[in-house]
């Protein structure tokens, strides 16, 4: 009998352990995605009435990704997120090899200094079309449809970045945008949390 109880309360134990590790797991997992990844995935347009107000470029933008979107990224093994924003950008303004350089941010350097010191590098397309020319800077409240954006969130000292064109903005709380990223396996709309920091361009 006092076997049988000796082996019940290790079998307990063991089981009560299994589980504290699976819920750890999960909040860890949980806190990464929430504070590096999309929040979900969206179904969702630019209104009609706010699309007719759009800068000309933006509102082609818009309309553009609308209808060739899952061409451009039909995977996102075939078109990360950098290489969706050059295909877009192209359709407007063909890019030069240093601009598309700038998108993808290429850099030997540590990517945790150069977001602190607000580097050019990590600025990504803000960079790419300020070079030449080709953009304006816009800051968070004045950002509409069909602007650019590189963001960064730092998590336990690690930067995660992704750079779209956005869909929508809630200054301070959400940013939905059009992008190529693994949660939609290539081209979808993903809304994030408002990012530690980001990087929005218009083209001229």
């Amino acid at each position: 009998m006092m076997q049988k109880i000796r082996a019940f309360r290790i079998k307990s134990v063991i089981t009560t352990a299994i589980l504290i590790l699976v819920i750890a797991g999960i909040l860890i997992f949980g806190s990464y995605w929430i504070n590096t990844q999309p929040v979900w995935a969206v179904d969702k347009t630019v209104a009609k009435e706010l699309l007719a107000k759009l800068p000309i470029k933006n509102k082609r933008v818009i309309e553009f990704i609308e209808s060739k979107g899952p061409e451009l990224a039909p995977k996102y093994q075939t078109a990360v997120c950098t290489e969706f924003l050059i295909k877009v950008i192209g359709i407007e303004d063909p890019l030069t090899n240093a601009e598309m350089n700038d998108i993808r941010i290429i850099t030997k350097s540590k990517l945790d200094s150069l977001i602190e010191a607000d580097s050019p590098i990590i600025k990504g397309v803000q960079t790419a079309l300020l070079r030449n020319a080709k953009g304006i800077e816009i800051k968070n409240r004045d950002v509409l449809p069909g602007d650019f954006v590189q963001f960064w969130n730092k998590y336990q000292g690690k930067a995660y970045g992704h750079c779209g064109i956005v869909l929508d903005i809630e200054p301070d709380k959400t940013i939905t945008i059009y992008s190529s990223h693994p949660l939609t396996d290539g081209y979808g709309k993903q809304k994030f949390l408002w990012p530690d920091k980001s990087y929005f361009v218009r083209l001229k």
